[in-house]
This record gives C-alpha cells, structure tokens and sequence, in this order.
C-alpha cells in the first residue's frame, strides 16, 4: 500500500530503480506466461500496476522536475518502459495466458469479460497473431515509433526561445503587466513562448507585426525536426495497422472506442460543420468589418488578427476586457471558491498538507476526505518554469485499485499548470479563460481521485478515449454561472469586492461570442487528426494548412508549421481528436441535471459521483449517462449552447 510519494530521485536512482523494477518484473511476467491459469489475466493486470505505481514518481518527473538532468533521466526511463510495453504486449505466452482466463473462466461478470477483451485487443494491437517474420517487422517499427513520439515531445519541451519589444512595440498592454516581465541589457522586455505571455499578447498588442513576430515564433515551436518525427509516426502507424489487417490507424484505434469506427466520428463532424458553417461565415464578416475599422487593411483575415480582432470585440460589442476581470480573479481566491464548490457538489473535503513533500517549492498538497476516511490525494503545480510541462494537464501519480488482501490503494493525481506566477506587486491573477481551464483539469482530478474501480485498467480517467473530456467538461459550465462567479471572484486589491453584476452581465451575454469559430477550429483539428491517420503519408503541413483554410476559414501564417507543437497527435489523442467535442456533447446532456436541480444540490452531485466519477471504465459510457440522466443521451443542450 503505498501511502506516502517522495520526489527527491537523482539521476542515478532513477536509472537504478528502473534497471531494479524490470528484473523484477519480468520474473513475475515469466511466472505468469508458464501458469496459464483461470487468473493469469488478473495476476498480469496487478502485476504491471504494481510496476507503474513503483516507477510512476521518476517517470512523472520528465514533466516538471527543475533539474535538467533528472528530467533527461526520466525522459530514457520512459521511452524504455514504452518499449518493453511493447515487448509485453508481443509476448506469446503473456497472450496465451489471457487467452487461457478468457476459456477456463466459466463465470465472468461485465467487468472482467470487458478487462478480457481489452488485453486481448492490446496483444492483437501489438502483433500477436502476425506470423513469427511479421511480427518480428512489426515489433521494430513499434519501437521506432516509441522513439518518435518521446523525441517529439522532449524537442518541445526543450524549447526556451525569449522574443524582445520595446514598451511601444507593445501598446496595448497594460502597464502592469508590461512592468512584470525581464528586460533585456538594452531596456526591450522579454516575451517567452509560454501561453501566460502568449495569450495575452495576442489579445492586446495593437500592432500587427508584433504580434505577426510572436505567432511565428510560437507557431514553430518544434519546428522542422517535429514535422519530419510526426510524418515518419503517420507512415509507421499507417503500416502497422495494416499489418493488423485494418485499413488504417484511425479504423484500428476507434474499434474501441464508443464512435467505434471513423466514418461514424468524421459525420459527426460534418455534419456539426455543416451547422456551424453560416454562422462561421458571419462571425468572421463581423472580424473583418472591425479589421478595416481598426487595423485600416483591406486584406482577408490572418491567423495572427483574430484573437485581437475578438478581444476588440468583446470590448467595443460588450464592454468586456478579459484584463479588466482578470484582476477579480486571484488564483488563492478562485481556489477557495473552486474547493468550496466541488466540496458542496461531491460530498467531500480537502485538507492542505503542509508537510509533504513536494518537488518545487510551489507546489501544493491536499488531502481528499469522505465521511471521516482519507480517500485520495491530489497536488497542485501551477506556475510556469523553465522545461516543465507546457499546457494544463491532470497526470494519474499513483492507480487505485483493490489489492489482493482487499484493502484499497488510494490514487495520488496532479494537476499541472501555467498560470502567471506571482509578483512582488500583485498576485497571480487568472484570466477567466484560465479559471475554466482550471475547472476542467480539476474535474479530471476529481474523476481519477474518486474512484472506486476494482481493476487499474478502468481507474478513475481509464474510460474510453473518447468519453474522458465529458466529465471534465460538464464542470465548465460553474464558471458561467452568477452566483458561482461571486464565490469565485474578489478584486485582488479589495479582496470584499467580488465580481460586479455588471461586468457578469456583460461576460454571460458575451458567452458566445465567436462560439462559430471556435468550434469550426476545434473540427478543423478533427478533421486533420483523420487526415494524418487514414493515410499511409502526407504532407502534415499542406492538410493542416487546408483544413484551417477550408473549415475555419482562416488560413495559417505563411512559414509556419503549428502542427510541430500539437502534442495531443504524438501523445495519445491519435485518430481521437474529435473526442472533445463528442464528449461536449455528453458533457452538456449531464449537465441538464445540475442546470434544472441546482448547481451546488448534494443529491445531483452524489449522483454524479456515483455513476460517472465511482465506475471509472468498468461500464460503458452510454450505461453511465443512462444511469445519471434516467435516459438516453442526447444532443439537445449542445447545440443549444451554440445557438440551434
């Protein structure tokens, strides 16, 4: 039971644990492949939990460790343990094994028929069954492919480029965010990559090439190296579904899914393009109207324009500067108003733990309770450092499951984020986009550290790919609500003062705003993810530049290649993309419940833990919206959000 987690591992202990934790799991492995009994497919299961429970903090630490070198030992750690994975999964005895439970187990509930299947599926992902030259082809091209996708995301995570501009260079900035940045030994004040600085800049900065320069830079993160890593991956998934005797790699990864083929998930898109298609059309005359307005330029929408050309929008049609409510935003405020909500809503209560050990001196640690019993731990790494991670993610740390002696292992999570870091003036403040970003990854937390799934596989976020972002999702929706607003709000300077009816007025008639666009892009990404992988090669930059032009109508900057940056396509989201807004779906269909029983009603929230947060994977996504709904699922309240 491991109920304590220490991050203090140098170089040299992670290699030497890693060396240790393989010896010893491949005695277990062997030991496993000979019995070939009715539970040689639960003893597998345990077995490779146990493993990534033990190394889990070392691998962890790619992503947010200070120390380069320990991050550099972690990340060959992890491009190993993905290869002997690999080597797992091509074992015929292992397979065997698993094919032995699936015969002898007379009597298999649900659950364990579904963890069946899904081992079965993983040895056939990985060419057991492929005669012994094929699979030994196969078994190669995999582990090339492990090398590409870690390479393309230790290229990203090595990028440190800092761009310099004059404080006229930046007009449109408020002062007070201009004053929190380094200057340069000639006086210019520096703008990194990260989306703290980039966010911002893009919305506020009047000049054109400014932010032409800051799009170009960001927009070629990766660069060359990762479009040549990405198509090599395309080609060699391509192949390796073939050898597995499906068409290609999108038809092999949605047999599993709930779309369960492509052409399900790509008229899903269609059609929602098709819906969004006028009002897209509008939204952008409305841009390019205020673009002649402001900019005086004649010329078609850039990409670099309409983040701006939107903030001036929002400001002019509304009156609303995402600045402006940024400073009623505190992060230590939000998160106050955040835990007392979900606290409310899932029966539970979190407790900082000062004394734990942490792996920067800003991180933070809590405790999550439920009627007297310590249930699970959650940490909080929020502010921007150098190579750690770049986006806002929830990582699973340790997997909850029930253990041979019947006792539970309780899950440690983390959520990992950069938001502004505090200054010696203000606080970190959250724009509201952040306080939703917020919510979400939180919501994933919530679902990995509230299991009560038996099996590691279908822990907490082990769902179907394509169902995990809904629950996530739902919780969005708080923070576009009045009265959570006020829970959530108080101006960093008056901290009594939460946010003005006013201005909540004002941000709710704004809600959808260039909702249009938004989706379109989100389906522009879709629809490119399923080019890349329904093909055996392509030019990743020519189908990204298409897809934007064609469905967002927006094309891309000239010289630039964005999808050397899209870490979702090397990093699991492969040929899945589209989940986002098929979870939306789902996402706002539970959220009817909430909308019509209170968003703070216990009964709503006990509901919801018990049907979508509890069962993890161990039921079907439709079986637990059913559940929490009291029928069938439907579209409804999405496409109402966006105005059908």
């Amino acid at each position: 039971m491991i109920s304590k987690l220490h991050f203090d591992f140098t170089p040299e202990q992670i290699e030497n644990l890693g060396k240790e934790q393989f010896a010893h799991l491949q005695q277990r492995l062997n030991a496993i492949g000979k019995a070939k009994s009715p539970s040689s497919v639960f003893d597998l299961e345990f077995v490779l939990a146990e493993f990534s429970n033990a190394l889990s903090i070392p691998l962890f630490l790619k992503y947010v460790s200070p120390d380069t070198e320990v991050r550099k030992a972690s990340d060959l750690l992890e491009t190993q343990v993905q290869k002997l994975m690999v080597d797992i999964f091509t074992r015929e005895d292992l397979f065997h094994a698993v094919d032995t439970s699936e015969k002898l187990l007379k009597e298999k509930s649900p659950v364990q028929d579904e963890l069946i299947k899904e081992y079965l599926f993983n040895f056939r992902k990985n060419g057991l069954g492929l005669s012994p030259e094929l699979r030994k082809t196969f078994i190669e091209k995999k582990k090339r492919l492990v090398e590409l996708e870690s390479q393309f995301s230790q290229n990203l995570m090595s990028e440190h480029k800092v761009l310099a501009f004059t404080k006229e260079e930046m007009a449109g900035l408020p002062d007070s965010f201009i004053q929190s940045l380094n200057k340069t030994q000639d006086g210019k004040y520096e703008i990194t990559l990260s989306y703290p600085h980039v966010t911002p800049f893009m919305e506020n900065v009047i000049s054109t090439e400014a932010r032409k320069e800051v799009s170009f830079h960001f927009n070629n993160r990766g660069g060359s190296k990762n479009k040549a890593l990405l198509e090599e991956a395309i080609s060699l998934r391509h192949e390796l579904a073939q050898l597995l005797g499906y068409k290609n790699h999108a038809e092999l990864i949605l047999s599993r899914r709930m779309a369960l083929k492509p052409e399900t998930a790509m008229h899903f898109l269609e059609d929602l393009a098709k819906k969004l298609k006028a009002l897209g059309e509008k939204e952008r005359a409305d841009l390019l109207k205020l673009k002649r307005e402001i900019l005086r330029d004649e010329s078609p929408l850039k990409s670099y324009e309409w983040r701006f050309l939107h903030n001036q929008l929002l400001k002019r049609r509304y009156t609303v500067d995402p600045l402006q409510l940024q400073e009623y935003f505190p992060l230590e405020t939000v998160l106050k108003g955040m835990f007392d909500i979900f606290q409310t809503v899932l029966g539970v209560t979190f407790k900082k733990d000062s004394s734990a050990e942490v792996w920067h001196s800003s991180v933070q640690k809590f405790e999550v309770w439920k009627n007297e019993a310590l249930v699970s731990h959650f940490y909080m790494d929020l502010f921007p450092r150098e190579g750690k991670y770049g986006h806002a993610a929830a990582f699973t740390l340790i997997s909850a499951y029930r253990q041979a002696d019947s006792s539970y292992q309780i899950p440690f999570s983390s959520i990992v984020a950069n938001f502004s870091s505090p200054t010696s003036e203000k606080p970190s403040l959250l724009l509201h986009s952040e306080v939703e970003t917020l919510f979400h990854e939180f919501g994933h937390i919530m679902h990995q550290v509230l299991t009560r799934a038996f099996y590691p596989s279908f822990s907490g976020t082990g769902v179907k790919t394509d169902f995990v972002e809904a629950p996530s999702q739902m919780f969005e929706n708080w923070v576009w609500d009045k009265e959570m607003l006020k829970r959530l709000s108080g101006h960093y300077l008056r901290p009594t003062e939460t946010l003005p009816e006013e201005l909540i007025k004002k941000m709710l008639a704004a809600k959808n705003l260039n909702q249009g666009l938004h989706n379109l892009r989100q389906i522009s990404f879709g629809f490119f993810d399923f080019d890349l992988h329904t093909h055996a090669q392509i030019d990743s930059t020519e189908a990204y530049s298409q897809r934007m032009a064609n469905v967002l109508g927006i094309p891309i900057q000239s010289g630039t290649l964005p999808q050397a940056s899209f870490g979702h396509l090397m990093g699991g989201y492969d040929a899945g993309y589209y989940g986002y807004l098929w979870a939306e779906v789902f996402a706002q269909d539970m959220f009817t419940r909430f909308e019509k029983e209170g968003l703070l009603n216990p009964k709503t929230g006990e509901d919801y833990r018990k049907w979508i947060l509890e069962p993890g994977g161990e039921k079907n996504p439709n079986e637990l919206l059913c559940g929490f709904l009291g029928r069938e699922p439907n579209s409804d309240s999405f496409l109402k959000g966006l105005g059908f």
